[in-house]
């Protein structure tokens, strides 16, 4: 709005640190749902899926995001949350 209405640009700013841990279709052709209560009692998480109704391996069905104080605290939790998905640690 800014910009259309001939205004000067704020300086953008981080909000909080955060990654985002992307959810593939692969998580769902296990005989095992998602554990998405035990993912979603972690600090800071944020779970966002996109409806799509058929997963596949490698389809992006959704993503995780995690928030926190500081960098390692994000860290901390989104290495928890692959856990629990058993999704390879980074």
């Amino acid at each position: 709005m800014r910009t259309l209405a001939g205004l000067p640009l704020v300086q953008p700013r981080q909000h909080s640190p955060a990654i985002m841990l992307n959810l593939l279709g692969d998580l769902w052709l296990t005989t095992v749902p998602p554990p998405w209560e035990k993912v979603l009692a972690l600090p800071g998480a944020h779970l966002h899926l996109y409806g799509k109704l058929a997963p596949a391996k490698g389809r992006k069905m959704g993503h995780l995001t995690l928030t926190g104080a500081t960098v390692a605290e994000v860290r901390a939790t989104a290495l928890a949350a692959a856990a629990c998905l058993g999704l390879e640690p980074f």
